[in-house]
């Protein structure tokens, strides 16, 4: 059962995203901020760093959703009902998972060759330095090989977003095709 708490506590305690939540008894919600919140630092902070920037939203949402909750009428907040951020369910996500298969894999195949090529990097760099490059020169190869993993990144990003897009467009236009078909039919 959910409980209200200690104002001064909560306060603390909701400078961590999602852990507010958890301590008001939320722990579905807690969790799913959390996982958004460092799913984001972790998986953007090295490949698509610029994402980062968008990290203020997650943090005050939770930020303020946790004094929000501790400041409802004690009747509402007893009666709200631990739920998912993204009101996923278990089998929604195995949904998702076959439905996106493709795009994850990319995402992961993606990720390994990031981590890969951050090892690699330090391997070449040695090897540079062994060559004695001048430090222009090594200054820009280090530029443009450190910039391969995120133009990697924003290429499949926007991929992904096309075909998104795309796969909207068609949707959007199967009742258009439905109705022809329809009055073709009609007509024989």
């Amino acid at each position: 059962m959910t409980n209200k708490k200690n104002k001064l506590f909560t306060f603390i305690i909701s400078l961590i995203p999602g852990a507010g939540e958890m301590y008001l008894g939320f722990y579905k919600m807690g969790a799913s901020i959390m996982l958004l919140f460092w799913g984001t630092v972790v998986f953007f902070g090295s490949l698509f760093p610029p994402v980062v920037y968008f990290l203020p939203i997650p943090w005050f949402f939770s930020f303020f959703h946790t004094h929000n909750l501790n400041n409802l009428p004690d009747d509402e907040f007893y009666a709200l009902e631990d739920d998912y951020l993204f009101h996923l369910q278990p089998g929604d996500l195995k949904f998702l998972v076959t439905h996106y298969q493709k795009p994850l894999a990319a995402i992961m195949i993606l990720m390994g060759l990031c981590v890969i090529w951050r090892y690699l990097y330090g391997g070449f760099q040695k090897l540079l330095a062994l060559l004695g490059i001048s430090s222009v020169w090594f200054s820009l190869i280090h530029y443009w090989i450190m910039a391969i993993p995120q133009l990697a990144a924003a290429v499949f990003f926007i991929w992904l977003g096309c075909r998104l897009f795309r796969q909207k467009k068609d949707s959007l236009r199967e009742p258009e095709r439905l109705e022809v078909n329809e009055k073709e039919s009609a007509a024989d």
